[in-house]
């Protein structure tokens, strides 16, 4: 899969100089507070895919100079307080040439790999969900005008998306030349093979629904661990063309509402937005969201999945439930994903749970109280980091000081790893080097279990020679010898696993004792360097081993 590697944007929303984001293939992790440009990016790059689809003339409408007077000037995206008379957006693939949108110069538009990378992508944020569920509690959800919108463009039928499929509805009413009738009878043959249109368009789009459905549930449940709700998306009112009263186009729905599982039975709830918290509703859009992405998987060289603040309502907890969605999920693998929030703590989890050699991470800062402030864009650096630039400029004690923080920190994270706990918080380096390795100790061990109590087998039977035993069948057998292979890999795998990290936090203890201690020193210059050095290189080892592969 090809990834991005640069993105440059110039005169653009927020952004009125050249920005450039280095990401070299990798993932894009940015903390930023609100109006310091994350959706600037998020809009950038949403501009860029979306222009595959469009005409030259209505690209260029992005980049024209805004104009109060001139209503063709509304739809720009400049940012209003730059001088520069360059605007545009571009990305960098690996070994392609840029592709670039430029008032006048347009390379995205018609180009098939944008095309097919626009179809395959996604970009989710806070207001695409929360339009799942915006109504007044009187109303039942109708969410049409979500899957028009946000939908229909990424899914296809017969080479064309639905998108592009409604607008031939909407244009090719076949109609008349005479002036008494404008349009055809309907026992015309032209306005029956439009009618099988319409007909082909709607069993289409209630089958794709449907499934959609079927996915928004897997997620809800196997993901959120949601057992006592169903999602039921239905579409209830078909496209149609109303040839009886006013000739017009029906409004068509898409209606959401909820079962929800009870004792004495089950209750159909057609206005959950009255019946639920905001919490729940957002578990729900998200559900759907990503069970329409996981519905229309598409194939294309490159694909990008963007997030901005898409998780405002969700606490901690649901929060980790789809960042583990987003970071593990086998069919996410190939996204090459940007993920934008304001939450620090958020920010902290992910990264913790991310390594620098798949991810980037940035921070945006600007001044809230100067409306025509400049993003400022720098590279988030973790205690290591920080200690790594120390060294390397021979400030060694503060060197020793950052080595300290950042190994309290992967112990933290390590011992509690939603950071949902403050109780690890005020613990000395000594108490955490201590509990992780009784927590190591405690891993095995729990692994362990989960292997011999997931399968329903007498596993007393290990200890004897069950393949001579008789009152065991074939079947039982096989399993019983899979097992003991699975517990043998295991062992191995563990015994490796556990020494190694065993070994790094009694080296961790070595070195907190003559080194991590506030003010501690060797007796000579080259004796501290050469020991802060080796410091590092166990603190980075000990980041590998506890948090980045737990």
């Amino acid at each position: 899969m090809k990834k991005i590697n640069k993105i440059r944007i110039k005169n653009f929303k927020a952004f009125p100089d050249l920005q450039e984001f280095d990401l070299n293939g990798r993932n894009l992790l940015v903390y930023g507070n609100n109006g310091s440009g994350k959706s600037s990016l998020y809009w950038a790059l949403h501009t860029l895919l979306q222009s595959s689809e469009k005409t030259v003339e209505r690209v260029n409408d992005y980049f024209a100079v805004y104009d109060e007077t001139n209503k063709q000037t509304f739809q720009s995206l400049r940012n209003v307080f730059s001088q520069e008379a360059e605007s545009f957006v571009e990305i960098e693939l690996q070994g392609e040439p840029p592709i670039r949108i430029l008032q006048g110069n347009i390379s995205s538009v018609q180009n098939a790999s944008v095309k097919e990378a626009n179809k395959a992508s996604d970009f989710i944020n806070y207001k695409l969900l929360h339009n799942f569920y915006n109504s007044t509690h009187k109303t039942q959800l109708n969410v049409w005008d979500v899957f028009k919108r946000d939908i229909f463009p990424y899914f296809s039928f017969e080479g064309k998306t639905y998108s592009e499929k409604l607008d031939d509805l909407h244009y090719k009413l076949p109609k008349q030349t005479d002036k008494d009738h404008k349009y055809f009878r309907r026992t015309s043959h032209k306005y029956k093979q439009y009618q099988q249109m319409v007909t082909e368009f709607n069993q289409n789009l209630r089958n794709l629904i449907s499934q959609i459905n079927i996915k928004a549930n897997q997620v809800l449940k196997q993901k959120f661990n949601i057992e006592d709700v169903d999602i039921l998306l239905e579409y209830i009112i078909n496209f149609q063309w109303d040839t009886n009263n006013d000739r017009s186009f029906s409004k068509p729905e898409i209606k959401l509402s909820i079962n929800v599982k009870r004792e004495n039975g089950v209750i159909q709830n057609h206005r959950p937005q009255s019946f639920l918290n905001e919490a729940a509703l957002t578990r729900i859009a998200i559900s759907i969201r990503l069970g329409a992405l996981l519905t229309r998987l598409a194939n294309s060289d490159w694909k990008i999945l963007v997030l901005d603040d898409m998780l405002i309502s969700l606490d901690m907890s649901n929060r980790m439930v789809v960042s583990k969605i987003i970071l593990e999920d086998d069919d996410l693998n190939d996204f090459q994903k940007i993920i934008l929030t304001h939450d620090k703590g958020f920010f902290d989890i992910l990264r913790s749970k991310t390594h620098n050699s798949d991810w980037k991470y940035l921070e945006f800062n600007k001044d809230e109280c100067k409306i025509d402030a400049k993003p400022i864009v720098k590279f988030n650096r973790t205690e290591l980091d920080k200690a790594i630039e120390f060294f390397n400029d021979k400030e060694f004690d503060a060197c020793a000081n950052y080595l300290r923080k950042e190994s309290e920190k992967i112990l933290r994270k390590f011992l509690n790893k939603d950071l949902t706990g403050i109780e690890s918080e005020f613990e000395s380096l000594s108490n955490l080097i201590n509990q992780a390795k009784n927590q190591v100790e405690r891993r095995q061990l729990c692994k362990f279990q989960q292997i011999l109590h997931k399968q329903k087998l007498p596993i007393e039977k290990l200890k004897e020679d069950f393949e001579a035993d008789t009152s065991l069948d074939n079947n039982t057998k096989g399993r019983l010898r899979g097992l003991k292979n699975e517990l043998l890999q295991f062992a191995i795998e563990e015994n490796q696993r556990n020494s190694n990290a065993s070994k790094i936090l009694e080296e961790l203890e070595s070195i907190k004792k003559r080194i991590l201690n506030p003010g501690s020193h060797g007796n000579s210059m080259p004796y501290y360097e050469q020991e802060l050095k080796e410091a590092i290189k166990i603190v980075e080892q000990l980041y590998q081993l506890l948090n980045f592969n737990p």
